[in-house]
Formats: structure tokens, C-alpha cells, sequence
């Protein structure tokens, strides 16, 4: 029996960034205008009130062009979230940064 779905697509990641920056912005497109949509709202505290918006874009953008980066982030993430420790605190922070200095090699950060 062989089962057919017509709606999702089998690519692997590599099969997906292979496709350009242009399918990458199509799957961040979302999270950008959700942070876009934030800091028109808070007009005073950008930084603030739109910070985790903020690291959603910069971890997408990060899963198509900084790998490396992006996959130290989310084991970090996972662990942290695993062990039961996470209570809102940075404990990522340095992966944070080293995505974000990575997308600011390639001129795609600051967002």
C-alpha cells in the first residue's frame, strides 16, 4: 500500500535552503510582520515589549543561514526546557548572540 499526501512536502532542510533566500523569507514572513505589527503598537518600548518577536525572526532566519548557530540555540533551548529550569531567564543568551552576530556578518540583522 503506498500512502499519498498531496498537501506537505517530504524536502529535507537542505532540499529547502537549496530553494534561495526567497523560500526563506516566505517562512519567516509571518514572524516578521507579527514583529513588525509589535513595534507599531509599542511605539515607546520597542526593545521590550517585542524582544521575544524579535528572536522568533532572528532564530528563523538563522535555521536557513547559520546552522551551526541555529542548532547550538535549539539544543540549548530543548535542554533547558527539558531539565525544567526554564522560568523566563536567559539562559540562551549567549546562542542568542552568536545567531545574531552571525546574521550581522551576512547584513540581515539588525531586523
Amino acid at each position: 500500500m503506498v500512502w499519498w499526501w498531496p498537501w506537505g512536502s517530504s524536502k529535507t532542510p537542505e532540499q529547502e535552503a537549496a530553494r534561495g533566500p526567497a523560500a526563506l523569507e516566505r517562512k519567516c514572513k509571518s514572524r516578521r510582520s507579527a514583529l513588525a505589527g509589535c513595534r507599531l503598537a509599542n511605539p515607546d518600548k520597542p526593545m521590550e515589549a517585542c524582544k521575544n518577536l524579535e528572536l522568533a525572526v532572528v532564530t528563523c532566519l538563522a535555521e536557513g543561514l547559520c546552522k551551526p548557530h541555529h542548532e547550538e540555540h535549539r539544543r540549548c533551548y530543548t535542554s533547558v526546557y527539558k531539565t525544567g529550569h526554564y522560568k523566563g531567564q536567559g539562559h540562551c543568551i549567549p546562542y542568542e548572540e552568536a545567531m545574531k552576530e552571525c546574521l550581522r556578518k551576512q547584513k540581515r540583522y539588525p531586523l
